[in-house]
């Protein structure tokens, strides 16, 4: 019998549990490949996040090198300044590179997923409700 072209208040409650099991693997394969994506495109901003972050703190070591020259030099007032001036550009840089890579994190991880899933299951308690009465 073609369960899926009957109104529901003409089937059996066995066929209305079938259809429902059906509908909900159906969902859940669909949720599931929406996770796949966002979860995906997470992956990217992460990574993109990454590298920024990386980079601000490659800076960061190199500037923290360029101060321990400059105290170093201090005696020496040309090449101290130079040092220090040195460090500067590359502190300020790594606040920068860390701020940018700061702001792309995501976060909220898998929120698209989540506030589906949350509307989902309100449905489904909803349905049951409704079912019960």
């Amino acid at each position: 019998m073609e369960s899926w072209n009957m109104p529901e208040r003409d089937l059996s409650t066995n066929e209305l549990v079938r259809r429902a099991m059906s509908e909900a693997r159906l969902l859940a394969k669909a949720e599931l490949l929406h996770a796949k994506v966002e979860l995906a495109q997470e992956v990217r901003a992460a990574r993109f996040s990454g590298a920024f972050l990386g980079g601000g703190l490659a800076l960061a070591l190199v500037g923290l090198a360029m101060l321990f020259v400059a105290g170093a030099a201090a005696l020496y007032l040309p090449l101290w300044a130079g040092a220090l001036i040195g460090a500067g550009v590359a502190f300020v840089l790594a606040a920068l590179l860390a701020a940018i890579g700061w702001t792309k994190l995501p976060k909220k991880p898998m929120r698209h997923t989540l506030e589906r899933m949350s509307m989902d299951l309100e449905e489904l308690r909803q349905h049951i409700e409704l079912t019960r009465h």
